[in-house]
């Protein structure tokens, strides 16, 4: 199988397929989508040569290797969302899926893994979405004490953990992003923006991207209308009426910067682009054939520049 690198400075890029899972409350349903199988040939089809590695709960190593090479497609680095105490969850048997996850990881080939805490509809984020609501600092603390053993423990399966801050959870704001980044060592976290979930919170992101460009080798690439972000928090929206109310957007075709976000990684940027549509304006396939010729257009910015 070839290099998912594009010739004339193109990027290695893949997909999460969530536009299959989308539903009409603007939420996810994982068991939405077709069979795995199906799902990995689709992908392929819309010109993708990598998805986000997720092994279908059940399956082993081997079966999903397979189901990859038999769709065309290459593993690219996957999503741990960590459970917390509040969910009913001890931290202990969160950090063993840490471990069980990244063991997984590995044995694809991979190096790198998205590390959030989870969302969950009821949560005070995704009711007040994008404003750092409910901040405490002994709750965050426990998060840092989180992030900081379950990223150790990546590391041990030889993943590098990448911050992924996300809408919804209590790692959602600039400040949050910044406060883990700048007191974990950089040899242990790395960081995976998200464009759409950090312009949602109103970050700075290629400001981010540029700060912690040495700690970035994956990054979930998502555009967004910014009107509907400004008009759903003055009107008060929870998060899945602001999805439904058009939030999200097939990349290039929403109000981001995306390829300037993009250009902050800098010309020698050697990692991942993942894309991602949370609830697509398109029918699933035609989202995800959008979305892979939106990035095989994507050129690096010239050594010069930066």
């Amino acid at each position: 199988m070839t290099e998912p690198f594009l010739a004339s400075g193109g990027y290695r890029f893949a997909l999460n397929p969530m536009q299959w899972f989308a539903t009409e409350d603007g939420w996810l349903d994982p068991t939405k989508g077709p069979a795995p199988r199906d799902l990995l040939k689709e992908i392929a089809r819309s010109g993708f040569q990598a998805v986000h590695a997720q092994v279908p709960a059940g399956w082993t190593i081997k079966e999903y290797k397979n189901a990859l090479e038999d769709a065309g497609l290459q593993p690219a680095p996957g999503y741990l969302s960590m459970a917390l105490p509040e969910h009913g969850v001890e931290m202990e048997a969160t950090l063993e899926m840490a471990r069980t996850s990244a063991a997984q990881q590995a044995q694809l080939g991979l190096t790198d893994m998205f590390i959030a805490t989870r969302m969950t509809k009821d949560a005070p984020r995704v009711t007040r979405p994008g404003v750092g609501a409910e901040f405490d600092e002994s709750r965050f603390a426990l998060i840092f004490d989180l992030v900081d053993r379950a990223s150790s423990i990546l590391k041990e399966e030889g993943i590098r953990a990448a911050l992924h801050p996300h809408i919804g959870t209590w790692i959602e704001t600039e400040a949050e992003t910044r406060h883990l980044l700048d007191n974990i060592s950089s040899d242990q976290l790395g960081f995976g923006p998200d464009t759409g979930h950090l312009s949602w919170a109103g970050a700075d992101v290629i400001g981010l991207i540029t700060d912690y460009r040495d700690r970035t080798r994956v990054v979930h690439v998502k555009d967004c209308r910014l009107s509907v972000r400004d008009a759903a928090r003055t009107t008060g929206m929870t998060y899945q009426e602001t999805v439904v109310s058009g939030l999200w957007a097939e990349p290039g075709t929403g109000e981001l910067d995306l390829a300037g976000m993009i250009a902050a990684l800098g010309s020698d940027f050697d990692g991942w682009l993942i894309a991602e549509v949370d609830f697509p304006t398109l029918p699933p396939f035609e989202c995800a054939r959008v979305s892979a010729e939106w990035l095989a257009k994507l050129r690096r910015p010239s050594r010069s520049s930066h």
